[in-house]
């Protein structure tokens, strides 16, 4: 028999329907249950109706709410339902129990010294950045060296980088009808199977909207290698260009093209002063089949706004902003440096920091949610906005201070 004390409290104000938060505090109470163990079943009661509350007092929407949900039942899970290691909305549910994940222990970091020394210490091993597909400099001189042994001949069949259908490359331009899903699949680490955050098909489903709840008129390919991604455009090596060390947060936005996976926009912040050194819309190179609008933010490419990739790269590849002795700062950062053709070896990636488990990728929102407590890319991306969460997320990591803008 239900408890009748298991329903969530009533609010002036709230982000859900009342079956939604219903089904909320009775998840919550089962996974506290599973956690604590049944015996404690009637006194976790108003522990989940609790946690609950305040949930839905710190968020405005109903999406926002969902998403904090999501996050305090992960975070439950992670912590084994220790609540002095929780937080809701990036406030700790118990001040001053909670553990610093959102930095490490010891002062603030005041000096620059010793601020890049501890950046340095953050740098992707040549084993890192191989793992987690980064074109490096090795790499290309092991293939020159091995040509005959590993040369890879482009194929002029390629895969649906979004339905997985195989499909010419000469066809790229083909009205056909491709049915995607356009969110990422997560992992459910309780259900143990895969789901579609777009429209919440799992791995499990047997209805058609399995195959994808988003319907495009072409197929699109994205190509991986230093051998098919040259022959687009050459890679730039850092290695030749001299200059004072400085570090620089970097993230792109990119959209489909004749020719593939495309950067169609580029944002640069400096670490010290959080001023924005680049910010602009790229045209790429091959024909814009779709600019990936809800995820990039980028609606169209007009060129009195924008600039060829060509200039772009000319623009930001000098001594005082990236050069070989520059510290790059990203998120899943071997997308932003393959897409922008750059071979760099000093590179702090978070998505390889914060491995969850030591083997899944954090969503970039999920960590500046965890680490910082903001909220991004609730609707479309904004690459200043990531460039500058990521930036933050370091800062926070090394007790950095993320507003201080003038340095000794």
């Amino acid at each position: 028999m239900t408890d009748p004390g298991l329903r969530p409290v009533d609010l002036a104000n709230q982000p859900a329907k009342f079956q939604d938060r219903y089904k909320v505090v009775h998840k919550l109470h089962e996974e506290l249950v599973r956690l604590k163990g049944n015996k404690y079943a009637k006194k976790l009661v108003k522990l989940a109706v609790m946690l609950e509350a305040k949930v839905a007092k710190s968020s405005k929407t109903a999406q926002t709410y969902r998403f904090t949900v999501n996050v305090l039942i992960r975070d439950l899970i992670n912590h084994k339902g220790n609540i002095n290691e929780i937080s809701i909305a990036g406030k700790p549910l118990i001040p001053g129990k909670q553990k610093a994940i959102r930095g490490v222990d010891g002062p603030i970091l005041e000096d620059v010294n010793k601020i890049m020394e501890a950046l340095n210490d953050l740098l992707l091993t040549p084993e890192q950045m191989e793992k987690n597909s980064y074109i490096t400099r090795q790499q290309i001189e092991d293939f020159n060296l091995e040509f005959l042994n590993k040369v890879t001949f482009e194929s002029k069949y390629v895969d649906c980088f979004r339905c997985k259908m195989k499909f010419q490359r000469s066809d790229i331009k083909k009205e056909v009808m491709c049915k995607y899903h356009p969110s990422k699949k997560q992992y459910n680490f309780e259900g143990k199977f895969y789901d579609y955050p777009c429209c919440g098909e799992t791995s499990l489903s047997v209805s058609p909207q399995r195959l994808g709840c988003k319907v495009f008129k072409h197929h699109v390919f994205k190509d991986e290698g230093y051998t098919l991604l040259s022959k687009i455009s050459p890679f730039s090596d850092t290695k030749n260009i001299n200059g004072l060390s400085n570090v620089i947060s970097i993230d792109c936005e990119m959209g489909f093209t004749t020719l593939g996976y495309e950067m169609i926009r580029l944002t640069m912040v400096d670490f010290f002063t959080n001023r924005v050194l680049f910010d602009k819309i790229t045209r790429p190179l091959g024909e814009v089949l779709d600019l990936n609008s809800e995820y990039s933010g980028v609606h169209e490419i007009k060129d009195s706004d924008s600039i060829p990739y060509d200039d772009a790269m000319k623009e930001i590849l000098n001594k005082n902003m990236i050069n070989k002795n520059t510290i790059l700062i990203g998120h899943g950062f071997e997308n932003d440096l393959n897409v922008m053709r750059l071979i760099h070896d000093k590179c702090i990636d978070t998505a390889v920091m914060f491995l969850r488990k030591g083997t899944y990728k954090q969503a970039l929102k999920d960590l500046a949610f965890k680490m910082l407590g903001v909220k991004i890319q609730t609707g479309e991306h904004d690459s200043a906005i990531d460039a500058i969460t990521t930036m933050n997320i370091v800062k926070k990591h090394l007790n950095i201070s993320i507003d201080r803008k003038e340095w000794n």
